[in-house]
């Protein structure tokens, strides 16, 4: 599947397991145009932290990356635990199966990170 930007700019979804987190870029250049931030809990993923670069502004690369991390997360059979503001406002227009919201427990290994 081909993902594009709101501009038709074709876009890369990688997941970078080595730093926790799903990244999104251009073809054309070295570095992640944004990304989000996860860690692995007791069979849960705990989203806590998602970045796009303000260069990047209004192209929806926020959407595009989000919504690709939570559906390789839900097909790793991972429950989803959105802590980060943008998952959780994500998850409320596009609700999916899965998902649990997050506890004092998970708010407390995302500060000891």
């Amino acid at each position: 599947m081909t993902l594009v930007d709101k501009l038709n700019n074709e876009v890369q979804f990688s997941h970078n397991e080595h730093r926790k987190q799903y990244e999104i870029s251009y073809a054309a250049e070295d570095k992640a145009a944004g990304f989000t931030a996860y860690v692995d809990n007791e069979g849960g993923r705990i989203f806590y932290h998602t970045v796009v670069g303000e260069e990047y502004g209004g192209r929806g690369l926020a959407s595009i990356l989000v919504k690709a991390a939570l559906e390789d997360t839900h097909t790793a059979g991972l429950t989803i635990i959105p802590l980060c503001p943008f998952v959780k406002g994500y998850l409320e227009k596009h609700p999916m199966e899965g998902v649990r919201p997050g506890t004092r427990e998970d708010i407390e290994i995302i500060k000891n990170l």
